[in-house]
């Protein structure tokens, strides 16, 4: 997902307005007639009246009214006056978007001149603006320490449609540094408040969790207020390689950005430099891209400079200027560290790592790549964490409301008749909405398993490069290096797939109404993410912990399906499952397996038997079920119209590969059709063969 995506939810918060540009104009006509007749602090107060007035219909005028004021407010020290031309003039510059800088001097004025009187909503307004403008050079503390005082100055004056405003804010900050959890959890706070015009944040929420769709049905609302939606839209139908649609909000949000401000309008240049890079029209990109970033390095926006340089750097990278390209990187790299930019230092990285392995300087490729992989890994794990809170949130919120409304069902069942009516419909509401974010994290799961399919090509890519290296010793580093690589992609592409099955599960409990089953089966699955999550890092756990995580899923399972089969585990000969390591989630696809095409195909009490046993210095795994055998659940499938690829037994076999890549097997586990005496089905067999490695051969299991 783009990584820029949130920094709509500011400007539909600060600079939407109540007047439309026909109510503005006339009131900018009734205050320049009664200017002349003003005299002093009235002469003063009207100054200022003018600049906000030209706020959004004429920029520069608005800066040179309130200069005008400032200038008057001094000659005669009118301290509150001086105030307001402070604030003004940084306003004027916040809206032209170019000179950050001088918007920080004149909001720190505004603030030593507003604190002498007492206005908090006025003073959190003069923070707010400190904020944005330390935001824009990506001084992200400064920033979120300034906006922090705005909200408690808000929190004071009690303006709670604009503290909802500040929550987005400082989930925009966040995301802009790319601590996307701390982003969810501020967004979340930031919903609550100012209910009814909400429309804009709640789209860019959706589009943070990856669900496009709702996305693009609230930012569709928010447009009757804020015209910058057209840049969010646009960034939706981006990520959906609907790249038509995304250039035609573009130039809507161009067309609008000619009356807002010059960096708006370079904002516009840059989204349609990227339209036009992934289009592999790479002239047009680099005019558009370049005639972006000069006034953004000018205004020392720094966040829509990393933006750009990004963009520049592949750009340059497509069309075979490899120097000009590191060039580029290497300036973002130093720019994203000195800022902190978690993403746009996993980008960076990732960049200068395509652009030395296609230079043949693979040592440098590798120290990148090794970079690059440490700080996404921190990065997936942050939003994946807070995808489940998010969904586990929004549940326990529907639940409460339902339970409310039970209770004022049964005491006023009489008295309030209409009062029910409505209560109904708030948790039907609540229902609707926890469906929607249960989509939304299952999309972005799928997201990040595509994600990390993509990077297992791009290793693939690297095996043919080591063939390359001139140095025998290199080479070495660099197989054992990829081939880990890759059982950390296989490994990260498992767990989404596992996430995805059993949030599944949970659905069908919501659909159903069964609260309480759904809550038992919650409790479990939080239980089995918390020893996934621990197991995540480790290439082998214990066989112990493995048949651990498997029963709890098996009884998940058998809650989900209602007892309808058992199942037991046992060891045929000494094994001792302590001093046994294996690679995590191995056993659960043939379980999950056996389950939902034998078993749950059978009439009747299903039984599945895992047996395990130890021979020399390999582990025999046999998992046996008396369900309707591998024929008659194909010919189920076939007349199915949900058709379902066995997603999580392909991904266990190329983990197999690797584990026993030493060996001359091809195959590492055999499926066998088991039939009764009269020949008919009587259910399949899977027997696993596993290559055992102890503990301390952890780190070299794939060398």
């Amino acid at each position: 997902m783009k990584k820029y995506i949130l920094i709509g939810i500011f400007l539909l918060a600060a600079k939407s307005d109540g007047l439309s540009q026909k109510d503005k104009r006339l009131k900018i006509d009734s205050l320049k007639k009664i200017l002349p007749s003003l005299k002093d602090t009235a002469r003063i107060d009207c100054l200022n009246a003018l600049s906000q007035g030209y706020i959004g219909v004429k920029t520069d005028s608005a800066k040179l009214y309130g200069l005008q004021a400032l200038k008057e407010a001094n000659n005669i020290n009118y301290t509150y006056g001086q105030g307001k031309a402070y604030f003004r003039i940084a306003l004027s510059l916040w809206v032209s978007g170019m000179e950050f800088p001088a918007m920080e001097r004149y909001s720190n004025m505004a603030i030593i001149h507003f604190k002498k009187y007492p206005n908090d909503q006025q003073l959190g307004v003069a923070y707010r603006d400190l904020g944005y403008s330390k935001w824009a050079q990506s001084s992200f503390p400064e920033a979120i320490d300034a906006m922090q005082t705005c909200l408690q100055l808000y929190i004071k004056a009690g303006d709670t449609a604009d503290i909802g405003s500040i929550y987005n804010i400082l989930g925009a900050i966040e995301a802009e540094r790319g601590y996307y959890g701390n982003a969810l959890q501020y967004l979340l706070k930031g919903i609550g408040f100012n209910q009814e015009s909400n429309y804009g944040d709640l789209g860019l929420l959706y589009m943070l969790v990856g669900d496009f769709d709702t996305a693009l049905e609230y930012l569709r609302k928010s447009l009757v207020t804020s015209k910058y939606a057209n840049l969010s839209i646009g960034e939706v139908f981006f990520n959906e390689k609907k790249y038509d649609s995304a250039l035609h909000y573009y130039r809507q949000f161009q067309q609008y950005a000619t009356t807002s401000g010059y960096n708006d309008i370079c904002k516009g240049y840059a989204r349609r430099g990227e339209l036009y890079l992934v289009l592999h029209q790479y002239d047009s990109a680099l005019i558009y891209l370049q005639n972006a970033l000069y006034p953004f390095k000018k205004a020392n926006d720094r966040n829509q400079v990393m933006w750009v340089l990004l963009r520049l750097g592949r750009a340059y990278k497509e069309m075979g200027h490899f120097m000009t390209a590191l060039h580029v990187a290497n300036r973002l790299l130093q720019t994203a560290q000195e800022t902190g930019a978690r993403q746009s230092i996993r980008d960076a990285h990732f960049l200068l790592y395509e652009l030395f392995e296609a230079l043949g300087q693979y040592s440098k490729a590798l120290i990148h790549l090794h970079s690059y992989m440490v700080v996404k890994d921190s990065i997936d794990k942050d939003l994946s964490v807070q995808k489940l809170s998010f969904y586990k949130t929004q549940t326990e919120r529907a639940k409460a409301q339902s339970s409310i409304a039970m209770l004022n069902k049964e005491r006023k069942l009489q008295q309030q008749e209409l009062k029910q009516t409505a209560i109904q419909k708030n948790v039907l509401l609540g229902g609707v909405i926890s469906l929607l974010v249960f989509g939304a994290v299952l999309f972005g799961n799928i997201v990040l398993k595509r994600r990390n399919e993509k990077h297992l090509r791009e290793l693939a890519e690297n095996e043919l490069q080591i063939q390359k290296l001139e140095s025998e010793k290199t080479k070495i580093e660099f197989q054992h290096r990829s081939a880990e690589l890759e059982m950390q992609a296989l490994r990260a592409q498992m767990n989404p797939h596992f996430i995805f099955n059993c949030l599944s599960s949970i659905n069908r409990f919501i659909l159903k109404n069964e609260s309480e089953a759904a809550s038992d089966y919650l409790t479990k699955f939080s239980r089995l993410i918390r020893m996934v999550l621990t197991h995540s890092k480790q290439s082998l756990i214990s066989l112990d912990d493995e048949l651990e995580m498997l029963r709890l899923y098996l009884e998940m399972e058998r809650l989900r399906f209602k007892y309808s089969f058992d199942y037991n585990i046992n060891f045929k000969n000494a094994v001792n499952p302590e001093n046994i390591f294996i690679p995590p989630l191995l056993l659960q696809p043939f379980a999950e397996n056996a389950i939902w095409h034998g078993m749950m195909n059978k009439e009747g009490q299903g039984h599945l038997t895992i047996s395990l046993s130890q021979e020399n210095n390999e582990l025999s795994c046999i998992i046996e079920d008396n369900g309707v055998g591998r024929a008659k659940a194909a010919e189920l499938k076939s007349k199915s119209a949900e058709k379902k690829k066995s997603l999580g037994l392909q991904i266990t076999k190329e983990r197999l590969a690797l584990l026993n890549k030493d060996s001359n097997e091809t195959t590492f586990f055999e499926v066998k059709d088991m039939y009764d005496t009269e020949g008919n089905a009587n259910g399949t067999m899977v027997i696993l063969k596993i290559k055992l490695h102890d503990r301390f051969e952890e780190h070299s299991v794939i060398s």
